[in-house]
């Protein structure tokens, strides 16, 4: 039963390291040079054939600029340009500034929500 669950969870978290190390646009290569791996670990983590160590988990997750439980969970989410964009972008504020942006962004994503939904009401 142990065997089962590890091979299923080696598996799943080496699907989703693939997915969110391609939507950094890495290879295994720079992934493994990144994090200070052989290639042919991360090949293995990739493939399910290990699990990392929480200390690795916690590397990869931050060269990935993703929170760990992204690489053990069954949903995987979208790779995301924009994303990434407005995470670069917040990282050069201040908390200050971090909070105000994301007050605006709040604030204009309602706005437009509701525009779309006039819209969708009232089409031309």
């Amino acid at each position: 039963m142990v065997k089962r669950f590890h091979s299923a969870l080696a598996h799943r978290l080496g699907q989703n390291l693939a997915h969110y190390r391609r939507c950094a646009r890495l290879t295994q290569e720079q992934l493994a040079e990144a994090i200070r791996l052989d290639v042919t670990t991360v090949s293995r983590y990739e493939t399910g054939a290990t699990l990392p160590s929480l200390v690795t988990l916690e590397a990869i997750s931050t060269l990935l600029r993703i929170p760990i439980a992204n690489l053990l969970t069954e949903e995987k989410f979208p790779c995301s340009d924009e994303g990434e964009q407005l995470l670069v972008l917040l990282e050069s504020l201040s908390s200050n500034e971090r909070s105000a942006m994301m007050e605006m962004l709040t604030t204009l994503g309602s706005f437009l929500r509701k525009q779309r939904h006039i819209q969708d009401d009232f089409p031309e």
